[in-house]
């Protein structure tokens, strides 16, 4: 078996590590690959598909087979297939929104730190790829970004731009891309031209932050407006079901009497 195994590792590697979906699936930010994701899905469906059969040729032997256990689980893998119009496909939007959103925070938080950085009137300007530097042990879900942005800053000083970019690109977000314009405009600029560009971009974050906010909670209302209205429209159907089983009885009784 581990002749075996030697001899077709490499294959089996390959075979789980490849996805149509392998992008979307690293951009929902779940903290495991693709290949560890189908070996844990294939596991784990052989180990139930085995555990319904051992009840039944063991504990439930005399009753009939279970189709319907079967049928499920088979359905259930289907379902967690990684491919394009599968239902997994929902489920890492819903992750990918999340995984956004953290990202986002953190770029909201990483421009906060940069401006605390350049708060005092007196303060000298500081290189970007020290700053950032510094400032990575305060983040997790944007430090991947950040050690792409640190790998390529020196290897070629006269492009800089070019990191940046990769910074941005790797978050993927329209926050993440503003930061990195501010980030290039504080290496370009002195320190109270820097002072100057924060602030700006401060208040604008300000607003958008404030907007992201009320839009938040009339989500969060409409979301209220339909779980409460729903509750209200199951309770006037059972009310109705109520008069129609009623109208029925009278009506049967009515037809018996005659």
């Amino acid at each position: 078996m581990k002749v075996y195994y030697d001899q077709q590792k490499d294959q089996l590697r390959e075979y789980y590590n490849k996805s149509e979906m392998k992008e979307s699936f690293e951009e929902a930010g779940l903290g495991f690959s693709v290949m560890q994701y189908r070996v844990v899905r294939d596991v784990l469906f052989v180990c139930f598909l085995a555990l319904v059969n051992f009840r039944f040729l063991v504990v439930n032997h005399t009753g009939s087979y279970p189709f319907g256990q079967i049928i499920f689980l088979i359905i259930l893998y289907g379902a967690a297939q990684l491919r394009p119009k599968f239902p997994i496909v929902w489920l890492l939007k819903g992750f990918q929104k999340s995984f956004h959103h953290k990202k986002n925070s953190e770029v909201i938080l990483l421009q906060q730190l940069i401006s605390n950085e350049y708060a005092d009137a007196n303060s000298s300007k500081q290189n970007v790829y020290h700053l950032l530097l510094y400032l990575r042990k305060f983040t997790k879900h944007i430090q991947p970004a950040i050690d792409v942005f640190l790998e390529q800053y020196p290897l070629d000083p006269y492009n800089k731009d070019k990191a940046f970019r990769s910074f941005a690109e790797k978050i993927g977000t329209p926050e993440a891309e503003a930061l990195s314009q501010v980030l290039f405009q504080i290496e370009e600029s002195s320190s109270s031209e820097v002072r100057d560009i924060l602030q700006k971009r401060y208040e604008e974050l300000k607003k958008k932050r404030q907007q992201n906010y009320k839009s938040m909670m009339t989500n969060r209302g409409t979301m209220g407006y339909v779980i409460t209205f729903s509750g209200v429209l199951m309770v006037i159907l059972c009310c109705l079901y109520v008069y129609f089983l009623e109208y029925q009885d009278l009506m049967g009784a009515a037809y018996n009497y005659q």
